[in-house]
């Protein structure tokens, strides 16, 4: 046998040993390429603490929540997969409660809120943004109107939207998109609700005064106001990133998902750079009431059947203390942990730290996370309610209504 044969034998019985010595993971995230690449930085440190791990990451881009239900039927889910929706997952019982498996105190609590279903901890937050108002500082400069400040009234807000439409320049002053999730918090914000405390109906709630008021001004902006473009105009001129970026629209109420849209058109866009056109704030709230907004809010399960449970909750572990750490780091979210966002020094950035100063004034229980029904019982109909009154074949009281009656029927009880 030549000395290169014996060589390369060696290697190949290393190579082979090294290999059958790991303990292969999988991981699934909906992330696309940006997104998946930080994914992908953060998980490398754990294996890099941890040489006998290797992680998979499976992106998938296409029919996510369905797979992922299919591989929990079949008994082949990842070992840890990204979600939202805890109480459709925590119904059928195939997810780890987390609660006494990892310690939670580098988390901000409403983080954790949001991550919680029926008094159990279901994941560990990846990334997170609340809502703002992002305004184009040269449509207000153009129109001589002052740039906005965190403690506007919905009434200001409407005459800021108006100062900065003009249809026949094809400008409008503000984006109305009319989403149920999106307009929790405006509703809540109001003293409104989609659902009753025990969540057992919609009655009286989704139907009040107050719910009515809030639908109403959000509404009104498009029917009555004009200050918002037609939906077929919107998808037309390319979108509503495109609308906004370009000055046909003022200003919208989003998350830090523009950044990504921003960064994807020019990868070497700093923060400092976007601010010099665009900046945010925190979004109106009703004269004399507290202000209220939304979280988007994603994070790692384990499913009870983890072939990997261990190593997958020696991760989430990981996940806990410093995952947020790398993907703030590289801009691509959020801290989970407010003194990694305060070591970063991410409150004094004229545009991030907006987004984290809003933390403390998160809806604390959104109707999503109430009831494992609430999609087909109570949320479809609230957004056919919306069609009808965006369309203008209901007034929003008559909407409403019958929102509430339908879903009575889904009930049962009608």
């Amino acid at each position: 046998m030549s000395k290169k044969v014996f060589i390369a034998i060696v290697l190949t019985v290393a190579l082979f040993t090294q290999l059958h010595s790991k303990t292969f993971l999988r991981a699934a995230t909906w992330d696309e390429a940006e997104g998946a690449k930080w994914v992908k930085e953060v998980f490398s440190k754990y294996e890099q603490m941890n040489p006998q791990v290797k992680i998979n990451v499976q992106s998938i881009t296409q029919g996510y929540d369905d797979k992922i239900i299919t591989s929990l039927a079949g008994g082949t889910p990842p070992d840890l997969f990204m979600w939202w929706d805890y109480p459709r997952l925590a119904s059928l019982d195939v997810l780890t409660p987390l609660e006494n498996l990892v310690d939670l105190s580098n988390i901000d609590p409403m983080l954790v809120k949001w991550v919680s279903y029926n008094g159990h901890v279901w994941g560990i937050p990846k990334d997170w943004t609340t809502r703002v108002i992002w305004f184009n500082k040269e449509v207000f400069d153009k129109y001589g109107v002052p740039y906005p400040d965190n403690n506007w009234t919905w009434k200001e807000f409407r005459e800021v939207a108006k100062k900065l439409t003009h249809p026949e320049e094809k400008v409008w002053g503000f984006l109305v998109t009319p989403y149920v999730y999106e307009w929790e918090g405006y509703v809540r914000m109001n003293g409104g609700s989609y659902l009753s405390p025990d969540t057992s109906t919609m009655n009286g709630y989704l139907n009040s005064k107050e719910t009515i008021e809030a639908i109403e001004f959000l509404t009104n902006l498009y029917l009555i106001d004009g200050v918002s473009p037609s939906p077929s105009l919107i998808s037309a001129s390319g979108g509503s990133y495109a609308m906004f970026e370009s000055g046909k629209v003022a200003m919208i109420d989003d998350g830090v998902w523009f950044i990504g849209y921003m960064r994807s058109r020019n990868p070497s866009l700093t923060i400092q750079d976007l601010a010099k056109k665009f900046g945010c704030v925190f979004p109106p709230h009703p004269e004399g009431k507290q202000l209220k907004v939304m979280i988007h809010n994603s994070a790692w399960v384990i499913p009870k059947n983890s072939k990997n449970k261990e190593i997958a909750l020696d991760i989430i572990r990981f996940l806990a203390k410093e995952g947020g750490r790398t993907m703030a780091e590289g801009g691509w979210a959020f801290p989970i942990d407010m003194k990694i966002a305060e070591e970063m020094k991410l409150y004094e950035d004229p545009i991030l730290g907006t987004f984290l100063k809003l933390l403390p004034y998160a809806v604390e229980d959104p109707s999503f996370l109430k009831r494992s029904d609430w999609s087909e019982k109570f949320e479809q109909y609230i957004a056919d309610a919306f069609d009808l009154i965006m369309l203008r074949k209901a007034t929003v009281e008559e909407a409403l209504n019958k929102a509430v009656e339908e879903s009575e029927k889904a009930l049962g009880r009608k």
